[in-house]
């Protein structure tokens, strides 16, 4: 059986690990600009991913927030509920390189 995979461009604010008692994650928070039309949600409305140590690290020299391209990975989380993992990271613009220096 394959992986249900998809990619997005997400506004990611920024992410935080944990290890506590053995058990590890990372929380990656991403935001969007709320349904007008859903009087239950003022502003931004945050939404919550997981991703692995590695792909945590990867993500330090990048400034936050930003856009991002990431690469997700639906399946089983807690409780049997569905759920989304951020499995690749790349920034959505391309950083620009340093001028040239002139001799």
């Amino acid at each position: 059986m394959s992986r249900m995979t998809a990619e997005a461009t997400l506004h990611i604010e920024g992410a935080s690990r944990f290890d506590f008692d053995g058990i590890q994650g990372v929380k990656v928070f991403a935001s969007q600009e709320a349904d007008p039309n859903n009087t239950n949600v003022i502003g931004r409305e945050v939404l919550e991913f997981s991703c692995g140590f590695d792909l945590f690290e990867s993500m330090r020299p990048h400034g936050f927030p930003g856009d991002f391209q990431c690469l997700l990975e639906f399946g089983r989380a807690s409780k049997g509920k569905a759920g989304t993992k951020i499995v690749g990271i790349r920034p959505a613009k391309a950083t620009p390189s340093a001028p040239a220096k002139s001799a």
